[in-house]
């Protein structure tokens, strides 16, 4: 994924980030002062610990495209000295969205990235709350949106194995001529280890699924190029391919036989999670997308069972995404 580059006094939101924070253009004391009041107030209990820093750095600077003076002002900063009560009175963000119940959400979220959610941290999290305006009922249902989505993300973990399996290392990738998937790769598609041809006939495999009812809708083209090509950072050559795919005349069969299976475990069923996404991106579904997403399942070795409940977790993750859209109040 490329990051557009900042300038001094503007961050330019990676593609990413205008995903998930819906925003384009925030002026650089305002994103800062929004992730040291996060840092202050997961260092309530004393300490911003590895893991609580390391989400700062992978899950919101990365994402927004920060400069490197930008982050090493961060890792220098002072948070046991900040005058947090006055930073969250102060705090204005030009953004089509709720950004005070954001700043809920994402202190929550980083509070509870080494898996402990302190007293102090959530102490900290409601003072916060309540000075940005936030009604306490609301910082409780944000508390609960991130419990699900740390639910959801423990399931897709277990579903895909994406914990790393030390007994059975994978060696000789690069004679595989495969590489790593980028973290975001990872955690947002399943996808651990991929190349240009995997990439390619994962990209067929999709536009056959997607295009099962005759058609592949613009919202699923869309769905494909900025989402999935952009977290996977598949080429733009290989992207166009894909989308010029001649997907109806192609053989699902033959395309999955193409694949490299046989490097990770959770291949298969990550394949599965995302022709079932691509196949909703316009909010329809129907019985032929549906029926090649189960012939899909059948030649990928899937199970009946295993299969249900990745088409359960994908429509438990719409109604988390519609429930998420309300909250914060997407303009």
């Amino acid at each position: 994924m490329s990051i557009i580059q900042t300038t001094q006094e503007v961050i330019q939101a990676s593609p990413l980030a205008t995903l998930i924070h819906s925003c384009n253009e925030v002026k650089k004391d305002s994103w800062m002062n929004y992730v040291k009041i996060l840092l202050a107030i997961s260092g309530a209990d004393g300490e911003v610990s590895e893991e609580e820093m390391n989400w700062v750095f992978n899950d919101f600077l990365d994402i927004v495209g920060a400069s490197e003076e930008q982050k090493q002002e961060i890792r220098n900063f002072d948070f046991i000295n900040f005058n947090l009560e006055e930073k969250l009175k102060t705090l204005e963000m030009d953004v089509p969205m709720n950004y005070k119940r954001t700043l809920v959400y994402d202190a929550v979220m980083m509070a509870r990235a080494d898996q402990v959610y302190a007293a102090e941290e959530k102490d900290a999290v409601h003072k916060a709350a309540e000075l940005l305006g936030v009604p306490y009922f609301i910082a409780k249902t944000i508390e609960g949106l991130v419990n699900t989505e740390k639910s959801l993300e423990m399931i897709r973990k277990s579903l895909f194995e994406l914990e790393e399996d030390e007994a059975h290392p994978i060696s000789n990738l690069k004679s595989l001529n495969m590489k790593p998937a980028s973290v975001l790769e990872r955690n947002t598609f399943g996808v651990r280890f991929t190349n240009e041809q995997t990439q390619l006939n994962y990209g067929f495999a999709l536009m056959i699924i997607a295009g099962a009812d005759g058609e592949v809708s613009d919202a699923e083209k869309d769905w494909y190029i900025n989402q999935f090509v952009r977290v996977s950072e598949t080429p733009d050559h290989i992207a166009q391919q894909v989308i010029n795919y001649d997907y109806l005349n192609g053989s699902l069969e033959d395309v999955l036989s193409n694949l490299k299976v046989d490097v990770t475990i959770n291949f298969q069923r990550t394949l599965l999670y995302n022709a079932i996404k691509m196949a909703n991106a316009d909010e329809d579904f129907p019985e032929k997308e549906k029926e090649a997403t189960e012939k899909a399942a059948e030649l990928l070795g899937i199970s009946e069972d295993i299969a249900h409940t990745v088409f359960y977790l994908v429509d438990t993750e719409a109604k988390v995404l519609k429930m998420r859209a309300t909250l914060f109040d997407y303009k």
